[in-house]
């Protein structure tokens, strides 16, 4: 009772890895499981493998992506069928990435791909901070020595 409860939430909630990992446990559980709860265990393994072999595709980067194959061959061969169309979208970018020019690395996540920092032109920082500064219009003050 415990392995198909584990694997019924399992279906619902984890993500790829922890999924694989639950439905290898409850099988090799010895326990009887409901065949039902297998074959839904088994087709939610299929749309998530296929989610992660289309989240490489639009990466477009090589290496993850011949990984992300590999993967979804390897879920094949565990009876997990993966989208096939997806699995000959990725099969027939990779020669395409290896003719493309190596590029530079990729920035991190989050970062802007600028040489120099500019401050933009339509952004009055007396408008933005005064309300938020009671002296910021007041810049005359250090002149007169009231420091």
């Amino acid at each position: 009772v415990l392995a198909t409860e584990s694997l019924r939430l399992s279906i619902k909630f984890d993500p790829l890895e922890l999924l694989r990992a639950n439905l290898a446990a409850a099988e090799g559980s010895g326990r009887t499981l409901d065949a039902a709860l297998v074959t839904m265990a088994r087709e939610r393994l299929a749309v998530l493998a296929t989610a992660e072999l289309e989240r490489a595709v639009l990466r477009r980067q090589l290496a993850p992506l011949q990984e992300a194959i590999a993967a979804a061959e390897g879920e094949e061969d565990a009876g997990v069928v993966v989208d096939a169309a997806m699995l000959e979208r990725a099969r027939a970018l990779v020669p395409v990435l290896k003719a493309e020019p190596p590029t530079a690395e990729l920035a991190p996540v989050g970062t802007n791909g600028v040489d120099v920092l500019s401050c933009p032109a339509h952004i009055d920082s007396g408008v933005v901070f005064g309300p938020l500064m009671h002296c910021a219009a007041k810049t005359t003050t250090a002149i007169h020595g009231y420091e």
